[in-house]
């Protein structure tokens, strides 16, 4: 699987990074939240357990189980730098961070730092990346996006939930409707 290739044709030349993807793709753009309410974060052993099975039931629809996927993480900096930015996360150990051929999409304003992007292929299976998906929700890094290749439907947890890029706005429409107690009440979906 060519990564640079996969996602160009799922995102075109935007880069794998979850409110950009969003803003760009407003009508396949689906948020859910991971806890009753719109709670943003987990503070009881019982919300952990109800954000991570809302979050592998959401991965399960658009990914698949046993799955081949893409996962694409971000930083802000350098190529060089972005090994080290995920060193220190138990779940990084998978992924082969030092071979990592990141993107660097330069910042228009010379003052901020350049947005680093890189994809990872991954097995993915509901609870194999539960650890990466807490150290999300405790806001520990930013968002990541998980790459369905075959279909082209992406998964984005955040700290708070979970965006979805979706196949169409037909399929958007049926998970509102299948998962309508995880939307928010806000008009803008956020």
């Amino acid at each position: 699987m060519n990564l640079a290739e996969t996602s160009n044709a799922a995102f075109g030349t935007l880069p794998a990074v979850g409110h950009i993807l969003r803003s760009a793709t407003s009508d396949r753009w689906l948020r859910l939240h991971s806890l009753p309410n719109s709670k943003r974060y987990a503070e009881t052993d019982a919300e952990y357990d109800e954000l991570l099975r809302r979050h592998n039931e959401l991965a399960l629809e658009l990914l698949g189980s046993d799955t081949r996927a893409i996962l694409f993480l971000h930083a802000w900096g350098t190529a060089a730098d972005f090994p080290g930015t995920f060193s220190d996360f138990g779940w990084a150990t998978q992924l082969d961070l030092d071979g990592s051929s990141p993107t660097v999409y330069p910042s228009p304003d010379a003052d901020d730092p350049d947005l680093v992007v890189a994809g990872f292929s991954i097995l993915w299976s509901p609870h194999s990346w539960d650890s990466l998906l807490r150290d999300i929700a405790d806001d520990h890094l930013p968002s990541v996006v998980v790459l369905n290749p075959a279909t082209g439907e992406a998964y984005a947890p955040y700290d708070g939930g979970a965006d979805l890029f979706l196949a169409n706005s037909e399929r958007v429409a049926a998970l509102s409707n299948r998962w309508g107690s995880w939307l928010s009440e806000r008009s803008d979906g956020l």
